[in-house]
């Protein structure tokens, strides 16, 4: 059997290390990810802290066999899922759906080859949300070593560049666009009587005004879902929780909740109070939220991870094609699996036509 070129080590024990991590940091700010919050310290912290049942970090060393450099990092998370197929079983999470490296092929492939030898336990490596026009989907199309499954197809994602200031932002919408978003904003205001007003949650201290923004605007059965009080302590004890609530007086009429790590802000729920679900609450307290982070931060992205910009706001947002992309080992069962897939999601596609087209 051929000895591979690439050596891997594990790191995990020595992330506490100045020089390694400070070439983790420089990594991590260079990644063009668009899940790079996952690749960094910061988070590998969260996980390492236990806030997140379930979950374990794992930090490994690519590295050139002949000259021992090391050619960048590998971030992981184990986790233990469902009982059900495909999610039955231990699988390995590959942090920023990239590994922190060159997508060499052959790199890739030792990568892969030497996970699976690692972890024997698991039964997928994953890479959450791999674009489709990432090299690495173009290896995995090709790869002889493992079967690449894309879990629930290809969904557009869409993400923004922040402007420079708010009032740029705007220009990009359109004269109507932004007449309706100051009305939506005055009549929030006027049902709820008072002017609205954001409060910026990133620190301990500012949990309990979010936790009772959460309990105003969310049924119990929502809540169980979001991230626990443990976890939020822990996120911002990282630094990575950047959360909002907006007020009328002392009316709460929504919640958004989101991480900021290196110059992107990725935002994972708008939560708006239901009684002003009517007054498009929603839309109103995002609007104050991107103002604040185009005007007051040094962020210069925001993920808003699956789905697609409402209309109006296609001129100012990007929309690239991601999936959850499973690499199986070659066994028969896979196979077929593979196979009984595809068949099951071209017949959902054909139907899906079929009740558009009537």
């Amino acid at each position: 059997m051929p000895t591979s070129p690439y050596l891997f080590q594990r790191l995990d024990g020595h992330a506490s290390d100045t020089a390694l991590r400070h070439e983790w940091h420089q990594l991590a700010a260079a990644s063009s990810s668009s899940e790079a919050i996952y690749q960094t310290p910061a988070f590998a912290n969260f996980l390492a802290s236990g806030a997140s049942e379930g979950h374990s970090f794992y930090l490994y060393g690519a590295y050139q066999a002949a000259t021992r450099q090391r050619l960048g990092l590998v971030p992981l998370m184990l986790t233990s899922t469902g009982s059900r197929w495909p999610h039955k079983g231990a699988q390995l999470i590959m942090l920023g759906s990239s590994p922190l490296l060159e997508p060499e092929p052959v790199l890739l492939d030792a990568l892969h080859a030497f996970l699976y030898a690692e972890f024997p336990q698991i039964q997928a490596l994953v890479y959450p949300a791999l674009p489709a026009s990432h090299a690495i989907w173009r290896h995995l199309q090709r790869s002889r070593q493992l079967l690449a499954l894309p879990l629930h197809g290809w969904r557009n994602c869409h993400s923004l560049i922040l402007p420079r200031s708010y009032a740029d932002y705007l220009a990009l919408l359109g004269s109507k666009r932004r007449y309706n978003l100051k009305r939506q904003q005055r009549q929030l205001a006027q049902a709820a009587g008072s002017e609205l007003a954001l409060q910026v949650i990133a620190e301990l201290q500012d949990l309990p005004v979010l936790q009772q923004g959460l309990q105003a605007c969310c049924p119990p059965e929502r809540l169980r879902h979001l991230w626990s009080e443990t976890e939020m302590q822990t996120l911002a004890q990282q630094g990575l929780l950047l959360c909002f609530r907006v007020d009328a007086g002392t009316r709460c009429c929504g919640v958004i909740l989101g991480l900021q790590a290196t110059t992107s802000y990725h935002l994972f729920n708008i939560l708006p109070a239901p009684q002003w679900h009517a007054l498009s609450a929603g839309t109103s307290i995002l609007q104050m939220v991107m103002a604040y982070l185009a005007d007051q931060t040094q962020l210069s992205k925001v993920e808003f991870g699956y789905g697609e910009p409402a209309q109006g706001y296609q001129s100012a947002n990007q929309i690239c094609q991601r999936s959850h992309v499973l690499l199986l080992r070659r066994t028969p069962a896979h196979h077929a699996y593979r196979l009984w897939h595809r068949l099951r999601t071209a017949i959902q596609q054909c139907l899906k036509r079929q009740v558009q087209a009537r």
